[in-house]
């Protein structure tokens, strides 16, 4: 976290000062006051990086009045003295802020400049910042400014009226205005905000908080900036004893430090649920001072701290097989943040065992035909309805469970699919409640889907004071569920289980981050499962359904280049052109479509603003829109400062207001202004968006939350659906944003570039051929200099830049902006033999250099990280795993296998008294099926037949020891498939695969089943009364690791049948089930990756069976699996084909382009060879194929096949470079 200081105090008569004084000495000038003569002379101070005047913009104060005058520094403030008359006036107010030391000097200065301007806007008054730097001999990391404000708003002939901020209590109450404690906590918080978003787009992960330590219930002493008067005296060489806390202040914390350590990760852990020594580091500078040996033991004391949690210790950085020498820190959170996220997952994982609150199958039908005829209806398509998506998606959460999931991504028809369950929930009898992070979130869930809904905020108040409790007859939706914090979310899903409800959660953790700590809705989807909408429904056009996918899995680049190609990226040299452009696009749809929607946005608030004023002059300009009293429009205060509205402004609500039925986000149109009568004060009458023409009147006495609507930030526009949307792009925004405002439109949507933002090209000033660094009898070399904008140039030197500037697009001119990218080095060979390494370099123009930044920017990722992430490293060293269920190891005493086998011989009797019906794989299964298993697990792993012949000499068994449930398929004689593949006979185990295992009392054996022949090619679950037997069971630690790992196989399946690439969140629940198997027992996930590669029954069942039988008939393939890997002919002959399969790729990979693709299949390779050590039964069978595996020579009696395979890859790998130098 950042350091906060935000402080304000008058500059006043009375306590000696004057105004042209402090400004002379906070900028650095030579200034008179003309008041008393005296003239301020600091010029020669130092430590002054920018001092800059900043004026109200036009209808924000000034009502587009001419105040030039006021940018010269000595008029502004002697006019400021001479406005006051009393000798103890206040002539001006400061506000002292503290800059973050992490953020470049550029974006401390705009920061600042941002900050100015909103004050200027809001109060009308003029304000002259200065920004220091830190004095050599203190904290370098004091970067701070000063912003000095006039009392007194700027107009054309002076200054005149008092600013609300020097008016008293008294006078703001008696005119409905926020009174001077309230005015100032906006104040800090507008700054919190500014600086945040500049930390974002420097890509920092971390912010500042405007509330104090008292609010946040911390006992630690906060820091205390270093003042003017400080600075000076140490500036003086004059003793300090304050830097950013005094030493009793320092002391009493280390002291605090050391008696509760988890004050300090308080602090961490409000913004984020894991982080790192660093982040401990960061928060420890704040509040010990600068000696070492303190900080040094404070820091050991928090670490040691019995509230820190190691989530996973430090560790190399490894890219595939391969350590970079980069470590990675080791991840750490808190108990209590451990504690929140885990609660919420075990009670998650209790509620989605629970049943209870199933709807009737022919009530969801019902519901789904009716929402069919809506749709049928709306679109006048007799043949329109529900996807097959949305079906499924409405028959999940309906289902009994009492918790369930649904991701979506933008577009997909969440809103559609939840109507049609509301309906189903409310035949059933269920009373539906929604609710959302935002009020606009909130209004959007009811209008869309008819469910009657309240922001989070206003549940959990409700609950504190004992109002709408839940009941078993509740069912509790909650949308934008992506955006909620860890500590909120788990409140939700504890009083949904305490109360018996049922909770659904609908969201995409790829668009907005949530706002608190943690990735709940992430991790919880990760474990109970969801169902998914992925076929975009709002776009109308294909390509751009095409591209919203692409925002949706990470894709930006690809995405971004979809609507490059279609022209609609559009760019400009300056944001002021930018946003020009946006203002004639908006307008030129406005008067094409009148009846249609459309909204600009904007990530950063300064943005928003400058659209919506430049909205607004335009439409005055033609006349379209009313401008003064005179005309009928009328000035009001905002919470953000003053704002005209005239009939017909578009307006949107910034709070929401029970009183008025309205919300955080919502617009509307202006229909009438009041500057108000006797008995009623100003009003505002608005038409609602989405109402149906409902109106409601504002009073601007009460309410001031209100601004411009014809532009909004991208947050309040999560949700929202548009015909057209007009998108302006900044540093700030990632790939989350990105994918936001990229997909809030149905017809089309544009993003503007600003050029100066997203490039630091330069102006070419010479470039050519000369001695290097133009001195005489250097060797000729070429080089390009190229000017900034503050006049510095640089120049660069390379011979590769002579062939850049030409291959350039179009040949660069003198004075044109262009950028120099290095592209790297390669090999050369100089004519005396010599081998070296050149410089690459691209040219390009401002255009190219601006997209090629626009799309690094907005490709950044923000996804947050939880406890959970990190739950098995944690458990298996704390020594908890098995209170976590998270064994790595299943352990069974003797004497409990002998009552399970007892218990198995029970079973077996009952079975023969009472035959179930039995399911049949076919030997064969589809070439596709087969086909698919092999290829999502060689892209979701590594590939399982690299190490086939790992530790072979132990032939343990993974089944053995294990208690499975009764939903495995009983005890089997050995199939002797293992020996039908080959001439030898598989190695005979030490015992029966399943001894000791209790199995599933309705399977029988395989000569059972035979005598119930079957379609060709079917399976057939088992008959409903045993299907209901086998829910009531609870599964075996086994069942519930195959059931997770199957179902996450499903859904990357499904995305690939469907040619959608494969999610991170799904690559993620498949490393997680996988390490669940090895938790049952070490092998297991390598077995069942095997078993999906190579047994073909298998490939079936996961296609076509479901639910228990589906695991039942896994793990019956991975036993067949488990006996064919124990015979080394099967082994060898899978060799064999790996081999020459990874052959004929390596054989199509030459040249020097496909070398990072050739060096992943020379890897895979090198691990078959490694395998060869562990398996010397393989290394012999294959000592008599070694011409299968292109040996193409006799082998020595002491040469290896490992080792020849080996020779023969070195000598694979120089033809292949050797072939790519020739090109």
């Amino acid at each position: 976290m950042a350091i906060y200081h935000l402080s304000m105090k008058p500059v006043s008569r009375a306590s000696g000062r004057s105004a042209v004084a402090s400004m002379a000495y906070r900028a650095g000038e030579k200034l008179t006051n003309e008041r008393d003569g005296i003239t301020h002379d600091y010029t020669a101070k130092q430590g002054v990086e920018h001092a800059e005047i900043v004026l109200p913009e036009p209808d924000a104060g000034t009502m587009g009045v001419n105040v030039d005058w006021a940018r010269d520094r000595s008029t502004l403030w002697n006019a400021a003295e001479f406005a006051e008359k009393r000798k103890d006036a206040r002539v001006a107010r400061e506000f002292e802020i503290a800059l973050p030391h992490e953020l470049s000097a550029e974006e401390r200065l705009e920061a600042t400049r941002e900050f100015a301007q909103e004050l200027a806007n809001r109060y009308g008054a003029a304000l002259d910042f200065a920004i220091h730097s830190p004095h050599d001999a203190s904290d370098v990391r004091n970067h701070h400014a000063h912003v000095m404000m006039t009392t007194r708003q700027v107009t054309e002939d002076g200054l005149g009226d008092k600013t609300y901020l020097e008016r008293e209590n008294k006078w703001l109450l008696a005119h409905d205005l926020p009174t001077t404690d309230m005015q100032l906590r906006d104040i800090r918080q507008r700054w919190e905000g500014i600086a945040n978003e500049r930390l974002a787009m420097a890509g920092l992960d971390i912010r500042i908080d405007h509330r104090s330590h008292m609010e946040r219930g911390l006992e630690i002493a906060p820091t205390e900036h270093m003042g003017v008067h400080a600075s000076q005296m140490e500036r003086r060489g004059l003793d300090v004893s304050r830097s950013r806390l005094d030493e009793d202040a320092a002391r009493r914390n280390a002291e605090l430090i050391r008696e509760k350590p988890e004050q300090v990760l308080t602090i961490i852990t409000g913004e984020k649920s894991v982080f790192d020594r660093r982040d401990v580091a960061r928060a420890l500078h704040r509040y010990i001072n600068d000696d070492p040996q303190e900080f040094r033991n404070a820091f050991a004391k928090v670490m040691a701290s019995p509230a820190l949690v190691e989530l996973q210790p430090e560790r190399a950085h490894v890219v595939g097989d391969h350590a970079t020498g980069e470590i990675e820190l080791a991840r750490y959170s808190t108990r209590e943040m451990v504690e929140i996220e885990s609660g919420m997952i075990e009670s998650a994982q209790r509620m989605h065992g629970a049943y209870g609150h199933g709807v009737d199958r022919r009530h969801v039908s019902q519901a789904i035909e009716r929402q069919d005829a809506a749709i049928q209806r709306s679109a006048g398509d007799a043949s329109a309805r529900l996807s097959d998506e949305q079906r499924r998606a409405i028959e999940h959460i309906t289902g009994p469970e009492r918790i369930s999931a649904v991701v979506g991504y933008a577009g997909a028809g969440k809103s559609t699919m939840l109507a049609a369950a509301r309906e189903a929930w409310e035949a059933e009898g269920y009373q539906v409640h929604g609710a959302a992070l935002s009020g606009k979130a909130a209004e959007g869930l009811e209008e869309s889907s008819g469910i009657q809904s309240r922001t989070l905020a206003s549940w959990s108040r409700g609950w504190d004071n004992d109002r709408h409790p839940l009941g078993r007859g509740d069912v509790f939706v909650i949308d934008e569920a992506g955006m909620v914090g860890s500590r909120q979310l788990a409140r939700f899903v504890g009083e949904a289980e305490a109360r018996g409800a049922k909770i659904v959660l609908v969201g995409d953790h790829e668009q907005l981050q949530a706002i608190g700590a943690g990735a709940p809705f992430r991790a919880i989807t990760e474990e109970i499962g969801h169902a998914e909408l992925s076929e975009i429904r709002r776009q109308r056009v294909d390509w751009q359904r095409e591209a919203s996918v692409d925002f949706a899995t990470h894709r930006t680049a690809e995405g971004l280049a979809v609507y490059r190609d279609h022209g609609n990226i559009s760019f400009a040299e300056t944001g002021e052109d930018a946003r020009g452009q946006i203002v004639r696009d908006y307008l030129a749809d406005r008067d094409e479509r009148p009846d249609g929607t459309r909204v600009a946005m904007a990530h950063r608030r300064a943005d928003v603003r400058a659209i919506n004023d430049a909205i607004r002059t335009e439409l005055q300009d033609r006349g379209e829109l009313a401008r003064g009293e005179d005309a009928g429009a009328l000035t009001f205060q905002t919470n953000d400062g003053k704002r005209e509205f005239a009939p017909g402004d578009r307006i949107v609500f910034l709070e929401n207001s029970r009183d008025l039925g309205v919300k955080n986000g919502m617009l509307g149109t202006v229909e009438h202004v009041e500057a108000g009568r006797p008995g009623a004060g100003p009003m505002i009458v608005v038409q609602l968006d989405g109402r149906g023409g409902d109106s409601v009147s504002v009073p601007m006495g009460d309410y001031q939350a209100i601004d411009h609507g014809y532009a909004t930030t991208i947050h309040k526009n999560q949700g929202a659906t548009v015909d057209r949307a007009y998108v302006m792009a900044s540093g700030t925004m990632d790939r989350h944003l990105t994918y936001v405002a990229m997909t809030r439109h149905r017809d089309g949507v544009q993003l503007y570039v600003a050029q100066d933002e997203f490039t630091n090209a330069g102006r070419l000033v010479e470039h050519g051929a000369a001695p290097f660094e133009h001195k005489e009898g250097n060797s000729q070399s070429y080089f390009v200099t190229l000017e900034n904008d503050k006049g510095e140039r640089r120049t660069l030197w390379g011979v590769d830049l002579e062939r850049a500037m030409k291959a350039a697009k179009q040949a660069p001119e003198i004075g044109e902006k262009i950028g120099l990218q290095h592209m790297g080095s390669m090999p050369v060979t100089l004519p005396d033999g010599t081998e070296t390494h050149r410089n690459t370099w691209k040219a390009q123009d401002a255009g190219e250099l601006a997209y090629s930044q626009l799309e690094r920017r907005l490709s950044r990722s923000g996804v947050k990280e939880t406890t959970l992430d990190y739950t098995r490293d944690f458990a298996e060293r704390r020594g908890i795993a098995e209170q976590m269920a998270i064994r790595s190891e299943m352990e069974i005493p003797r004497e409990q296998l002998s009552q399970e086998r007892a218990e198995l011989r029970q079973d077996r009797d009952s079975t023969a008294e009472h035959p179930a019906e039995r399911e049949r794989i076919e030997d064969r299964a589809p070439r596709s099926s087969q086909k698919l298993g092999a290829d999502l697990a060689q892209d979701l792993h590594a590939d399982p037949r690299e190490d086939l012949a790992a530790d072979r000499q132990q032939h343990r068994n993974p089944f053995e020891g294990l208690k499975l449930g009764r939903g495995v398929a009983a005890e089997q004689p050995e199939q002797g498939r293992a020996g039908e593949d080959g001439p030898q006979q598989a190695e005979k185990q030490r015992g029966g695969m399943f001894a000791g295992l209790k199995l599933n009392a309705r399977s029988s054996p395989p000569q059972e089943r035979s005598e119930r022949p079957e379609r060709e090619g079917s399976l057939r679950p088992a008959p409903a009364q045993d299907r209901l037997a086998e829910r009531a069971r609870r599964q075996s630690p086994l069942e519930a690791a195959v059931d997770r790992y199957v179902r996450a196989y499903q859904s990357v399946d499904q995305h690939r049948r469907e040619g959608l690439p494969v999610l991170d969140m799904q690559r993620q629940e498949m490393r997680g089930a996988g390490q669940q198997l090895d938790q049952v027992r070490d092998g297991m996930n390598e077995l069942m990756r095997s078993t999906l590669q190579n047994d073909p029954q298998t490939a079936r069942a996961m296609t076509e069976l479901s639910g228990r039988d589906r695991v039942a008939h896994v793990i019956e393939g991975m036993k067949r699996e488990n006996a064919a890997l124990q015979d080394p002919n099967v082994r060898a002959e899978r060799f064999v084909n790996r081999w020459q399969e990874l052959q004929g790729q390596h054989q199509q990979l030459r040249g020097w382009q496909h070398d990072e693709a050739r060096g992943k299949v020379e890897g895979q390779m090198d691990g078959l060879t490694k395998s060869l050590e562990r398996d010397p039964q393989v290394e012999s069978i294959l000592r008599n194929r070694s011409r299968e595996l292109g040996i193409g020579h006799e082998l020595h009696r002491e040469q290896t096949v490992a080792r020849a395979l080996q020779e023969e890859m070195t000598r694979g790998q120089r033809l292949s470079r050797g072939h790519g130098i020739e090109m």
